[in-house]
């Protein structure tokens, strides 16, 4: 089969491999489609934590079972299920987990092999090209769970990207005010159809007024003074996109958590069951959630629109796997 092939930094290619060979707890999926993260851009531009290379990307999977003919979206994990992590509801935290496109192969390949656990079906309703985003809302949900996001409370979300309007779609569910900035004139334009659809309010930056939580779904360390500036006394920064390297931590800014009582938490990943939580979030919002698909594109096309995705300018890129095989 053929799959795209991240060999190394900046080197990724169509290459021809065998189609993967399952044991009894594993299930072989026929990738339907298969949307690009952001994530994915950073590990062919500069590699990532959790990288290990040479390796098939692509994380955010909907297919079906060659058998059954169900269609599937996929946890994008494997843990242990015996450390304390797993055991209490947070194995995303597990220190033995094998993430799908980052540990072992992903979903940029007609056909891919996941564990049986991993699987989630998806309801009749919900579109494959729709479905394949629920990895990236269920990482939204881990984030408003690590902030203990109450009813009502106000919260500050940088980034007008895919992820920073899955965050305040995430928000709106639990109840409460989130506020999308961006400051890139061109992405507001992109952003209004989908926050006009879902009542989110956007902002250019600077926010008015101050918040209860404020989370970063964009690289730029300047948020993290600019958020902690805007939160109220006792408030909540997420850390929800990691920084850009070499950024020092300010003593001011620790002083801030200090005085206010401000916590700073961190948000990676999800666990299966937000991913559950998610995929009934993204039910009710199906036409809201097809406004991010900026475009529809096939395997070829993933290293030409690789740089765009890294420069957060553009909305959703999904990838149709279907004519492969």
């Amino acid at each position: 089969m053929k799959a795209l092939v991240l060999e190394g930094i900046n080197q990724i290619h169509i290459t021809d491999i065998k189609t993967p060979d399952c044991d009894n707890t594993e299930t072989l999926l026929k990738v339907i489609y298969c949307s690009i993260c952001r994530t994915d851009a950073k590990m062919w531009f500069q590699g990532q934590r959790d990288l290990v290379l040479p390796r098939i990307l692509g994380h955010e999977i909907c297919g079906y079972d060659l058998n059954s003919n169900e269609k599937f979206i996929v946890w994008p994990a494997n843990t242990c299920n015996e450390c304390y992590y797993c055991k209490n509801g947070a194995e995303n935290l597990c220190s033995n987990i094998q993430i799908i496109g980052f540990h072992v192969d992903g979903g940029f390949a007609p056909y891919i092999k996941v564990p049986k656990t991993s699987l989630i079906k998806v309801p009749q309703n919900v579109p494959p090209e729709i479905a394949c985003m629920t990895e990236l809302l269920s990482s939204a949900v881990n984030a408003i769970e690590q902030v203990d996001l109450q009813k009502n409370q106000n919260v500050l979300i940088f980034g007008g990207g895919p992820a920073g309007l899955m965050l305040g779609l995430a928000c709106k569910y639990f109840g409460a005010e989130p506020v999308v900035v961006e400051n890139i004139s061109e992405k507001l334009k992109q952003i209004t159809p989908f926050c006009k659809k879902t009542n989110i309010t956007i902002s250019a930056i600077p926010a008015v007024g101050t918040f209860d939580v404020a989370i970063n779904a964009t690289p730029d360390p300047n948020t993290l003074r600019e958020g902690i500036s805007k939160l109220n006394p006792g408030g909540k920064y997420c850390l929800f996109s990691g920084f850009t390297k070499n950024t020092n931590f300010p003593t001011d800014l620790l002083n801030e958590l200090h005085y206010r009582q401000l916590t700073l938490v961190g948000a990676y990943g999800s666990t299966k069951r937000q991913m559950e939580t998610a995929l009934k979030i993204l039910e009710n919002n199906t036409q809201a959630i097809r406004m991010l698909i900026h475009k529809i594109i096939p395997l070829e096309s993933v290293p030409l629109v690789l740089p765009e995705i890294l420069l957060g300018r553009t909305l959703k890129y999904v990838v149709d796997l279907q004519k492969y095989g």
